[in-house]
């Protein structure tokens, strides 16, 4: 089966970065940018070219590295090693086997001198089996460059209560509406709890706040606004960004940008790209889904992340059930299948935009409409979820049957094309 797009949307999730390392840091932190070479030997600052990174479960990523000099200029280097906190890495490229958060680490010896690099990565789960989605999904920013705000997405009809929360306040606090202030240098995670027609479920964003560059650059951070942007097919965006040196004046009239955009590596069935960007900045929505836009200037990269939502969505009706024995209710209450039903909306573009609750409009289902549990490919991760059987399956709906024996919580999919909703099912024995 392939990979659909759930009842709130394809979203490749946002993330705003620096990519520089060497960075000076405060002591009381362990960045892992930091290097045993003393500042006065460095002539270099090491730039890992993805940014942090929001990457599907199943997929892979391949790194890649820079060194810029003091005059801004691009030194290409070799021999770069690479790690990872939280999987294993095959020269320059990261195998994502969990969802999860953590960091890559670049580090190269050049003329001498040893350079190392970090940056954020979040390891999504399954599209088939979100609830919600956040954005940004990963950050690399700094102190002194202002607030950054998350934006949760659930495009259904449902109800919804969020809360956030840090697990390190003095590196990055958030506070009830998901704005997110920069403390102090060093690695740490939000967590975004979402109750969604009464099921919870858990998101992760990994923040990285970095300091400035050991080394003086013309250009030590470019910003791009804005950070995200939502669009819908056929739309387009300006993109503005600034460069700025070490001491936080703004020398955008002193560089060239560039733009170029960075498909997600998520789905590889999509056939072009999800959006384009021109050498202004303006960005065009083309197809379902999302990418990065980085943003170049004098070897420091920029980073925006662009979504493109759908007109259209799909979306799976119990929106939860349990399978099995079900302890929520007094006295226990054993069901063995459910019938599930799909129903298909139309978006409200403006309505959405403007955070109007009536955003859907009801119309017929796709005519080659089909219902599966989620499957990747990968046996470890598909056998996580092969708990039910399905049979009955018409245009509009199916029935799931609890496997004897099985037990976990697992997904029902109904999809058409790159769209699809989802239901989740919790099997108890």
């Amino acid at each position: 089966m392939k990979k659909q797009l759930l009842s709130f949307g394809y979203f490749s999730l946002a993330a705003l970065v620096l990519g520089l390392a060497g960075c000076k840091k405060d002591k009381k932190t362990d960045d892992s940018s930091s290097s045993n070479n003393s500042s006065s030997e460095k002539k270099y600052a090491l730039v890992i070219d993805n940014g942090a990174q929001a990457v599907d479960q199943g997929q892979t990523i391949t790194y890649s590295a820079h060194l810029v000099n003091t005059s801004g200029a691009v030194v290409s280097v070799g021999n770069v090693s690479w790690s990872s906190s939280i999987g294993g890495m095959t020269g320059s490229t990261f195998l994502l086997s969990a969802d999860t958060s953590g960091v890559i680490s670049a580090s190269v010896d050049y003329e001498g001198v040893k350079y190392t690099a970090s940056v954020p990565i979040a390891v999504n789960p399954l599209k088939e089996t979100q609830l919600f989605a956040v954005v940004p999904s990963a950050i690399i920013w700094s102190t002194n460059s202002g607030p950054i705000q998350l934006s949760t997405v659930y495009l259904g009809s449902g109800s919804t209560a969020y809360t956030f929360s840090s697990e390190n306040t003095g590196i990055a606090s958030v506070n009830s509406t998901g704005q997110v202030t920069f403390n102090s240098t060093g690695n740490t995670r939000i967590k975004v709890h979402a109750t969604i027609n009464g099921r919870t479920s858990d998101v992760y964003v990994p923040v990285m706040v970095v300091g400035l560059p050991e080394v003086t650059l013309p250009v030590t951070r470019v910003v791009v606004n804005p950070p995200l942007g939502e669009m819908f097919r056929g739309e387009t965006l300006q993109l503005n960004a600034k460069a700025y040196n070490s001491n936080g004046d703004d020398v955008s009239n002193t560089v060239t940008f560039s733009y170029l955009v960075i498909p997600k590596a998520e789905d590889d069935e999509v056939p072009e790209p999800a959006i384009t960007v021109n050498s202004t900045g303006l960005v065009s929505a083309k197809v379902l889904g999302g990418a990065y836009v980085k943003v170049t200037a004098n070897g420091v990269v920029g980073q925006a992340e662009i979504v493109v939502n759908p007109d259209t969505v799909i979306m799976v009706s119990p929106f939860y059930t349990t399978l099995g024995t079900d302890y929520t209710q007094l006295p226990p209450v054993q069901k063995t299948s459910e019938n599930f039903t799909a129903t298909t909306y139309v978006v409200n573009r403006t309505a959405y935009k403007n955070h109007s609750p009536n955003f859907l409009t009801t119309i017929s289902n796709p005519s080659n409409l089909q219902w599966d549990v989620p499957t990747t490919g990968i046996s470890e991760i598909d056998n996580l979820f092969n708990l039910v059987t399905l049979s009955n399956k018409t245009n509009n709906s199916v029935t799931a049957t609890a496997i004897n024996g099985k037990i976990g919580a697992t997904f029902v999919v109904a999809h058409a094309g790159q769209l699809g909703g989802a239901a989740a099912i919790m099997v108890n024995p």
